[in-house]
């Protein structure tokens, strides 16, 4: 295992919180997170400003995405498995090929996100906001 595959970092916080300025200036000031191929499982992201991040390939089994804001993120590949994602914004995320078994999606906005070859099994997805299939 790599030392990126090894946890969270030790400045997550920190990282997070470059992202936020990141993203609120759309880029101007502070700095896209990259967490791409990292054990993240179990970890809470509750209301956290994850808008354009990059989590391709990272293992958020568990995590607590709860209100959390990942408009255009990229998830490709990513384990969201027994995730909680209630009311999360993922409009526009890509989440191709990502593992989403039994995970709670209640209220999630997914308008427009790629679901291509996504694990969708066991998916609660109450009152989603989904595209219009039609």
């Amino acid at each position: 295992m790599s030392d990126r595959e090894s946890g969270v970092p030790e400045d997550l916080s920190s990282t997070l919180e470059k992202h936020r300025i990141w993203a609120a200036t759309d880029g101007a000031q502070g700095e896209q997170a990259d967490l791409r191929d990292l054990n993240l499982v179990g970890h809470s992201f509750w209301r956290a400003d994850l808008r354009r991040a990059l989590l391709d390939g990272s293992n958020l089994a568990g995590a607590n995405l709860d209100h959390a804001d990942l408009r255009g993120a990229s998830l490709q590949g990513a384990s969201l498995a027994s995730a909680s994602m209630w009311e999360a914004k993922l409009g526009k995320a890509d989440l191709r090929d990502a593992d989403l078994h039994d995970a709670k999606l209640d209220h999630a906005d997914l308008r427009g996100a790629d679901l291509t070859g996504a694990n969708m099994d066991g998916v609660s997805l109450k009152s989603a906001l989904l595209d219009d299939p039609g």
